[in-house]
């Protein structure tokens, strides 16, 4: 059985890599308080057109996910133009703490490559400008290895 609910837009629709390729996704908050994704292929207009803050309606079906409804206009109707709030630069708690964590898990993850680096090249007296590469490489390896 298919519910349509309503839901408020936390972050507007941005491409992603998958491992079924590329895919558009938007996350979203629906009126339960529950958060949630949209997902779509590349170049859905529907998903693009999604702004901060907006009120969606979307369609839960009996596995549990959800789809954006799109609202056909009836002939002769106008189309309603919500107000989408000006973006202020302000970060709520939760994206900052978002943030800070994975700046944190980063940085963890860039120090561990130092190190490695360090060690394994200071046995062949590598200058520091030498390891800071080296490190770097190591770091931009290992996300792409793992998906990080």
């Amino acid at each position: 059985m298919t519910q349509v609910l309503t839901a408020q837009v936390l972050f507007p629709a941005k491409e992603w890599d998958t491992q079924y390729g590329p895919r558009l996704n938007a996350k979203i908050k629906v009126n339960n308080g529950e958060e949630a994704k949209l997902w779509g292929p590349p170049g859905d207009v529907a998903l693009l057109a999604l702004r901060r803050g907006q009120t969606i309606q979307i369609a839960k079906d009996g596995k549990g996910k959800y789809s954006l409804v799109e609202q056909a206009l009836v002939p002769g109707q106008v189309p309603v133009v919500e107000d989408v709030p000006l973006d202020d630069g302000e970060l709520d708690g939760e994206a900052k703490n978002a943030i800070a964590s994975y700046i944190t898990h980063r940085a963890a993850l860039y120090s561990f490559c130092y190190q490695e680096a360090s060690r394994e090249l200071e046995k062949h007296r590598a200058s520091e400008e030498t390891i800071k590469c080296a490190a770097s490489t190591l770091f931009i390896a290992t996300q792409k290895k793992f998906g990080i």
